[in-house]
């Protein structure tokens, strides 16, 4: 695979309301090969970012899994960040200060799905580099 492209899979979105265009998605519940908004920031089982909307619910969408993505930022985002998913509406928020604090309290996991190529104001749509993967912070 050249730098040129990138991995775009079909998911058949199961939310009533269907998906926006460049949020983040999440493994469905019903069936292999769906997907969904998250339920929450921070949701585990990201599949990738959605290349346009799909108002209708059971129907396929665009979805991609690695490369440099355009995103929606939840938040103030700063070039470099390591991003998570921000809210349920699949938007992404910069985790990048907890994650450098270095530790919780209770013990924390952060999903992060990548890094932002770019800043980023609330609403904005942005560049992320996806590179899903956990981060563990111990209690503090």
């Amino acid at each position: 695979m050249n730098a040129t492209q990138t991995l775009v899979k079909a998911y058949r979105i199961e939310n009533a309301g269907g998906v926006g265009q460049y949020v983040a998605v999440v493994q469905g519940s019903n069936a292999d090969g769906n997907c969904q908004i998250p339920a929450a920031a921070n949701a585990p089982r990201f599949l990738g970012i959605t290349l346009e909307a799909q108002p209708n619910q059971l129907k396929g969408v665009a979805v991609q899994k690695e490369g440099i993505a355009r995103a929606t930022a939840h938040g103030a985002i700063a070039r470099g960040d390591r991003l998570s998913i921000g809210s349920n509406a699949g938007d992404l928020a910069s985790y990048e200060t907890l994650i450098a604090a270095g530790l919780e309290s209770p013990a924390t996991e952060y999903n992060v799905v990548g890094y932002a190529e770019e800043g980023a104001v609330a609403g904005q749509i942005f560049a992320v580099w996806l590179h899903p993967h956990t981060v563990a912070l111990a209690a503090s």
